[in-house]
């Protein structure tokens, strides 16, 4: 009966009878700048644009204020009704020019506090930081490097990007390291996510850290299409041999050897269980859809490939996935898409039956358009999305924020 009133009605007549566990409040202005021609970016490797540390939120992105686009942070408390002005993060050693910097990715690390990292000057940097100040900028990796993403966990904090190694672009990953009172920034060896040598390029990574070792899920060029790859290590060991994480299916010889896939995310949920999201155009007659996997033994092993978007969905195009989990069990899948005329942010979460209907998120969809959501669990369970707006196409962008309050389990 859901299905039918969702065509009849509308995603809105209907919305207010999903049992959602969260409920979300007004939204509320992470950036805007108000200047023609300003554009902002949240489109990090892994989408990790947003990150809650204690009761402290941080968001971060890229935008052009200035004519080169440069990465910011803005920090929040939980209770606060509006966010801090925010800190610029790039272009932190001294030079004669300001080199571009894009794709900034932000993950907490307790008390407070905030590892970031951004790609700039043919290499990729972190730093850490909050709402006191942030602390020395720290380059990591060789010449060219660039998409990093950060993860944490009980394994510590990780770092991965893509680094030219013969012909082809190569995932590694190292661990990272804070100390001291100046907090320095340090990396451990990168290890290559896959023993073998780069046959094609390899793009895009995402990371998972669990009690039992690193999960890194990257797109691979290796086949001839892009396909997502995935491998383990465990603490102080190398990756193992990489494993398929999509299901390839075939099309045919017109429209390429595979079904299309990208933009992979992790998070990590319950009880040491990992999860993955993606793009996926398998369903070749409406554009890319979204695909999830769950691995049950802590990041070692994906299972099948469960299609995330409901049935009515699956008419549309679906856009820019991200994962969030929660110590509780609690897993949610946000991304856009435009079934009821605008670009809108959908949301559905992990039940006990699969994955729930979808739930346009009330102050993120209706009139204008909104895209490129980030979302990021807090302790409590509370669910924080942020989104991009923009009321016209080639108009100036803004970033809003929105807490979905955990409802009481009844």
């Amino acid at each position: 009966m859901g299905r039918l009133l969702l065509c009849g009605l509308g995603l809105l007549a209907v919305s207010p009878a999903i049992a959602a566990p969260w409920s979300f409040g007004e939204k509320m202005t992470v950036a805007q700048t108000g200047q023609p021609r300003t554009f902002h970016h949240v489109e990090s490797s892994g989408r990790k644009n947003i990150a809650v540390s204690g009761d402290t939120i941080g968001v971060i992105w890229e935008d052009n204020r200035g004519g080169v686009p440069q990465v910011y942070v803005a920090f929040k408390s939980i209770p606060s009704s509006a966010f801090e002005p925010e800190w610029r993060v790039s272009d932190a050693p001294p030079r004669a020019h300001t080199l571009a910097a894009y794709e900034p990715v932000i993950v907490a690390l307790g008390g407070g506090r905030f590892l970031m990292g951004w790609e700039q000057d043919r290499g990729v940097w972190v730093r850490s930081g909050g709402p006191q100040g942030l602390d020395p900028a720290v380059k990591l990796g060789s010449v060219d490097a660039g998409q990093i993403t950060l993860a944490t966990g009980a394994r510590g904090t990780h770092a991965a990007w893509a680094q030219p190694q013969g012909r082809h672009r190569q995932i590694v990953v190292a661990p990272i390291t804070i100390r001291g009172t100046d907090k320095a920034v340090s990396a451990g060896a990168a290890r290559p996510a896959d023993p073998t040598p780069p046959a094609d390029e390899q793009l895009y990574p995402t990371l998972a850290v669990t009690t039992k070792g690193v999960t890194v899920v990257w797109e691979d060029r290796r086949h001839g299409h892009t396909v997502l790859l995935t491998s383990f290590a465990e603490p102080g060991k190398p990756f193992g041999a990489a494993a398929e994480l999509n299901e390839v299916v075939q099309k045919s010889a017109t429209y390429g050897r595979g079904s299309g896939v990208t933009r992979a995310t992790l998070a990590v949920f319950g009880a040491d269980q990992v999860g993955a999201a993606w793009m996926d155009k398998r369903g070749m007659s409406t554009g890319y859809d979204i695909y999830s996997a769950i691995s049950r033994d802590a990041g070692r092993r994906f299972g099948k490939n469960e299609i995330v978007q409901d049935s009515f969905g699956e008419n549309f195009s679906q856009w820019h996935p991200a994962i969030s989990g929660a110590a509780d069990g609690a897993l949610a899948v946000a991304w856009d898409d435009d079934r009821d005329g605008s670009s809108d942010i959908q949301l559905s979460w992990k039940t006990a039956d699969g994955w729930s209907e979808d739930m346009a998120v009330p102050p993120a969809s209706g009139a204008g358009q909104q895209a490129h959501p980030a979302i990021a669990f807090d302790s409590r369970g509370n669910l924080h999305l942020i989104w991009l707006d923009y009321r016209d196409k080639g108009q100036p962008t803004r970033i809003f924020y929105a807490m979905g309050k955990r409802n009481a389990v009844k």
